[in-house]
């Protein structure tokens, strides 16, 4: 598996080395993995980086748990009142269908150029993702387990610690793997909008200089930073399933 990854991204440098060596493309506009390296290089050393590095890895993990939390809450109450969610749909999906984008600046102005603003725009982000993804796994929930539940007479927290949380937990920890990333991304969205620190306003600032090799060392960090958030969730995934699954057998 692994000598199929470091395949896949030898072949990705060498086709990108050769894309400028032979201009294919134009070398100015896609720089070129040496330089790249050593932008990324010179970031780390300059120890600026950490700095800004960190202003959006606490963002994101801020958003993440706020995001995540409010969303699974949300879903399964939802899920538990069928009127009220009927009542709040229409709501919900109008909600959901505004771009992220678009909030920045209005969060910038409520909340200013602080890591308020940017948790607000990744919070914005996560809650709808968990809420959906919670609310997909509700639905799932098997139909006749349910009319056993009622027909038990079982309370409402049984119900819901014995059969909706069970139900909804993959779905829940699926949409947490993709909260992960997407926490990231709405962080970046408010920095790049407006930001006094983070990674998302080095990259404005190495574009708008028109450093393209600082610009993928940025990105090149940014798709560290998301992918080492994965990781963990999905870390945390698997040891949940494996607790599940021991304590079934």
């Amino acid at each position: 598996m692994w000598s199929m990854r470091l395949g896949g991204i030898a072949a990705f440098l060498l086709v990108w080395y050769l894309a400028g060596a032979l201009e294919w493309m134009n070398p100015v506009f896609i720089s070129h993995p040496a330089s790249v390296a050593e932008s990324l290089v010179a970031l780390v050393v300059d120890g600026g980086i950490w700095g800004d590095g960190w202003a959006t890895l606490s963002a994101a993990l801020t958003g993440l748990v706020i995001g995540a939390t409010t969303g699974v809450a949300s879903g399964l109450l939802l899920g538990e009142f069928a009127l009220f969610r009927r009542a709040v749909q229409p709501i919900v999906t109008l909600a959901n269908a505004l771009p992220r984008p678009a909030l920045a600046p209005i969060f910038l102005v409520w909340f200013g150029l602080g890591a308020g603003a940017k948790v607000a725009v990744s919070v914005s982000v996560v809650y709808f993702l968990l809420l959906i993804n919670t609310l997909a796994g509700v639905d799932g929930m098997d139909a006749d387990r349910a009319t056993l539940a009622r027909t038990l007479g079982m309370s409402r927290l049984q119900r819901f610690r014995l059969l909706q949380l069970p139900s909804a937990g993959p779905a829940i920890l699926a949409g947490l793997r993709l909260g992960s990333v997407y926490a990231v991304l709405g962080v970046v969205v408010a920095e790049m909008v407006a930001s006094t620190e983070g990674l998302g306003l080095r990259l404005v600032q190495a574009t708008n200089q028109f450093d393209i090799a600082g610009s993928f060392a940025i990105l090149f960090l940014l798709a560290l930073l998301a992918f080492v958030l994965d990781w963990a969730v999905g870390h945390l995934q698997k040891r949940l399933s494996w607790g599940t699954s021991s304590a079934t057998s």
